[in-house]
C-alpha cells in the first residue's frame, strides 16, 4: 500500500512521537491533505514548519457526532493520543466507514501489578474481540527529546544534583524506545499495510539495559559525576504515596511507577522488523541526541 491512497487522520497530532512522523512524512515529500485532530488547548506552532498539507481540527473528545463529521472521508486513522481514546475513536470511525486504525497503545498491559495494567488489558480485548481492522503499537517507555515524561526528567535532575536516589538495586531490565524510532514506525507500518493490517507489535530499543546503567549512560552524556544511593522499594511506595496525597499530580512519581521498578520490562522487537522493517537506535546513541538537545536549551548561542 501507498501512504497516499488512503485518506488520513491523524489524533494525537500534537504530540511528542507525531513530531518525528511528521519529520518522516515530510522527508518522503507527501502531498496530500492530512486531518489531525486536536483539542482545544493542543499546542500546534511546532507542526507549522513542515511542507505538508495538514488541516487541524478541533473537536471535543466526549462530543460523539463531532468525532464521527470529522472522520467522514478518511479510510485510514492514526491514534497516538494514547489508549483511553481508542474504544470511543474507533466506535465513532467504524459507523463512519474508517477501515483501518493503528492505535499507538501501550507494553504496560504485560504489567504483573494489576494497577499498572488491568485497564489496558480490559480496553484492548474488548477492541481486539470486535474489530479485525486494527493494528495496535505498543511502545515500551518513550524517550528522545525534551517533550518525553520520562528520562528528561532524569536529565533535568542529574544536570541539578549530584546524588541520584534509585528505587530498589537497579538491576531490574528496561528497553526504552527513541521517539524518533516511533515515528519512522508509524509510517512504515502505513506504508506495509498487506504485513501489518490486523497485527500487534511491541516497539522498544534495540537492547535490554539495566535501569542504573540507563542512569550512567545519561551522565556519561553529559559528563557527570553522579552518585547513586539504592533506597528499599517500600521506603520508596510509602513516600509516592504520601506525596501524592499531598502534592497531587505534582508530585513527579507515583505508586504504580515505583512498583513497576521491580519487574524487568522487555519486550522483543522482532515481529516489527520482519513485518515493516524496525530497527531502533541504542540507549546509549539516543541518549546523547537528548542531552545535546537539552545542553542547547541551557545554553543558547
Amino acid at each position: 500500500m501507498n501512504l497516499a491512497d488512503d485518506e488520513l487522520l491523524v489524533i494525537g497530532a500534537s504530540g511528542h512521537t507525531a513530531k518525528y512522523f511528521f519529520e518522516r512524512l515530510s522527508k518522503e515529500n507527501y502531498q496530500k491533505k492530512i486531518k489531525c485532530l486536536l483539542r482545544s488547548h493542543s499546542q500546534i506552532d511546532h507542526l507549522k514548519c513542515y511542507d505538508l498539507n495538514l488541516e487541524f481540527i478541533y473537536v471535543d473528545f466526549d462530543d460523539i457526532d463531532s468525532l464521527k463529521t470529522s472522520m467522514e472521508g478518511v479510510k485510514t486513522l492514526l491514534n497516538i493520543a494514547g489508549i483511553r481514546v481508542s474504544e470511543k475513536i474507533v466506535r465513532a470511525g467504524t459507523e463512519v466507514g474508517v477501515n483501518w486504525f493503528i492505535c499507538v497503545h501501550t507494553t504496560g498491559r504485560y504489567s504483573k501489578f494489576k494497577s499498572a495494567s488491568a485497564e489496558y488489558i480490559e480496553i484492548e480485548d474488548t477492541l481486539l474481540k470486535e474489530f479485525s481492522n486494527l493494528t495496535i503499537l505498543r511502545p515500551t517507555m518513550i524517550y528522545g527529546s525534551s517533550r518525553d515524561r520520562n528520562i528528561y526528567k532524569i536529565v533535568q535532575y542529574i544536570h541539578k544534583h549530584k546524588f541520584f536516589p534509585v528505587f530498589g538495586n537497579g538491576k531490574n531490565l528496561m528497553s526504552p524506545v527513541n521517539a524518533k524510532d516511533l515515528g519512522n514506525a508509524y509510517y512504515d507500518v502505513i506504508q506495509n499495510k498487506n504485513a501489518t493490517f490486523g497485527n500487534q507489535y511491541n516497539l522498544s530499543g534495540k537492547s535490554d539495559i539495566t535501569y542504573i546503567s540507563i542512569l550512567e549512560e545519561v551522565a556519561s552524556a553529559m559528563k557527570k559525576k553522579v552518585f547513586f544511593i539504592n533506597l528499599p522499594i517500600w521506603f520508596c511506595v510509602v513516600a509516592a504515596y504520601i506525596g501524592k496525597l499531598i502534592f497531587g499530580s505534582r508530585f513527579p512519581i507515583t505508586v504504580e511507577q515505583v512498583l513497576r521498578m521491580k519487574e524487568d520490562k522487555v519486550f522483543s522487537w522482532e515481529d516489527a522488523y520482519s513485518d515493516f522493517g524496525f530497527s531502533p537506535m541504542s540507549f546509549k546513541d539516543g541518549i546523547r541526541i537528548e542531552v545535546d538537545e537539552f545542553t542547547k536549551k541551557l545554553y543558547p548561542q
